[in-house]
């Protein structure tokens, strides 16, 4: 990718918008020759370089200058200073249904906004039945496009914006509204432009977007970059951004000093051996043993710390601390947290995540339907997921945290805390991800005669 040619290259770009109090300020400003305004700095000396066939993803919090740097880009907003070459045909989904008529029905909207994105009407014609038919909204194509629910106007939009085959695309936030089947033939049409090397920007608030489909990403922070790099790395950086600032971090830069010897024994899996029968077997963890490490580190650590994760881990079905699994064994993640202060409504959990950051499968105490907890000052509590470990051959990584259900404010999160191997794998197809403990059967009836052969 890095010998691929520059779809877009920006050098200390910037847009700072001038407000004034009343419209007749702007005029005597005008006149006077006086400054009758404030300025507001949307971006400040903004570099970037993305190359042909690139997806790379933007991330930030509102306000952070995301959409002007792609209104930029588009050609749809005019910069203050630096230079900004984007070369190739550009499409752009700047807002829902930006280009369309709300009177017009959707057929006379894909005319208008085809020919806004520069397609001819010959041009719009010979594609006309590939939008409809991608959009699914052949039913009501020619109803007015203000009678279409949100999820209909984002469908209708993308299914235009993506007919012209640009060399760059730019999305914004689109592919947020619709429902999981629209986002899934979204997505691989993306890969498909980009596997005709179309240049793809995209906004999007979901980490799991961003480690799917991005090649790398960045995050603007007060209309200036505040990270980039890989999507999965980026994808932490943005979640402490969101959850970890204005909060007291100084009791989760303390190393764990408390004795670990006093721990109540945790439960058995007793659920999965009653799902998983033939790999029912008890987890007998010998939680003291384990203990006895300290806290490993994490890539990211971050919370209010009202408690603190003193330890964590991945045990055996022996109890022994492990980070190789072979696939279809039991396992047990656990982590084990101090509470500084009585808190009503905690919640818990464990997800696991691909090398590109994919969640892949998560649990918490209301996922379980278990009421949120209410620890105590004083206490210490085990927190743990019994589990069959049915993932495919690979490395995976574990994130774990506590927070407040009330508000969502984090307690003590440590992402990518845990890094182990699956090897295997025993009963998975080969190129799948994760076993779903199938039972598997064949059955045959002829002329009164039937088998079955069950795997």
């Amino acid at each position: 990718m890095s010998d691929a040619p520059i779809a877009i290259l920006a050098r200390n770009l910037s847009k700072i918008y001038r407000i004034y109090k009343t419209p007749l300020d702007a005029v005597k400003e005008a006149i006077t020759g006086k400054p009758r305004h404030v300025q507001r700095v949307a971006l400040n000396r903004i570099n970037l370089e993305v190359r042909r066939g690139e997806i790379v993803g933007i991330m930030g919090r509102n306000g952070a200058g995301k959409s002007t740097l792609l209104k930029l880009i588009a050609g749809t907003l005019e910069r203050t200073e630096g230079h900004l070459d984007v070369r190739g045909r550009i499409t752009a989904i700047l807002e829902l249904g930006s280009g369309f008529h709300p009177d017009y029905t959707g057929r006379e909207n894909i005319y208008m906004g085809g020919m806004c994105l520069g397609m001819s009407k010959r041009e719009v014609d010979s594609k006309l039945e590939s939008i409809i038919e991608f959009s699914e909204l052949r039913d009501v194509i020619d109803q007015p496009f203000k009678t279409y629910s949100t999820g209909m106007q984002a469908r209708l939009t993308f299914s235009v914006a993506i007919s012209v085959d640009p060399d760059v695309l730019i999305v914004d936030e689109a592919l947020s509204v619709g429902d999981a089947r629209f986002q899934l033939k979204c997505f691989t049409r993306l890969q498909q432009l980009r596997e005709k090397s179309t240049t793809i920007l995209l906004v999007s608030h979901d980490t799991n977007t961003m480690t799917t489909l991005c090649d790398r990403a960045l995050i603007l922070e007060g209309g200036q970059v505040y990270g980039e790099g890989n999507a999965k790395q980026m994808s932490i950086v943005y979640h402490n951004l969101l959850f970890g600032e204005k909060k007291s971090t100084a009791k989760l830069k303390k190393s764990a000093k408390k004795s670990l010897q006093t721990v109540s024994e945790p439960k058995t899996a007793d659920k999965i051996a009653a799902s998983v029968s033939a790999l029912a077997e008890q987890l007998p963890v010998d939680t003291a043993q384990a203990t006895q490490v300290s806290p490993p580190g994490a890539t990211l650590r971050y919370g209010s710390g009202e408690a603190q994760l003193v330890d964590w881990g991945i045990l055996d079905g022996g109890g022994q601390r492990c980070q190789v699994i072979e696939s279809g064994k039991a396992c047990r993640i656990y982590m084990i947290l101090d509470c500084e202060q009585d808190i009503d409504d905690l919640s818990c959990g464990f997800n696991i995540k691909d090398r590109r950051g994919t969640i892949l499968w998560g649990v918490t105490n209301l996922t379980q339907k278990q009421p949120p907890y209410k620890a105590r000052a004083g206490s210490r509590l085990t927190i743990a997921a019994d589990c069959i470990m049915w993932l495919s051959a690979g490395d995976y990584f574990v994130t774990l945290g506590t927070a407040h259900l009330t508000d969502g404010v984090k307690i003590d999160f440590a992402e990518d805390a845990i890094g182990f191997k699956v090897v295997g794998p025993e009963g998975i197809f080969t190129t799948s991800t994760v076993n779903l403990q199938t039972a598997f059967s064949i059955e045959c009836e002829t002329a009164g005669v039937g088998s079955t052969a069950e795997a």
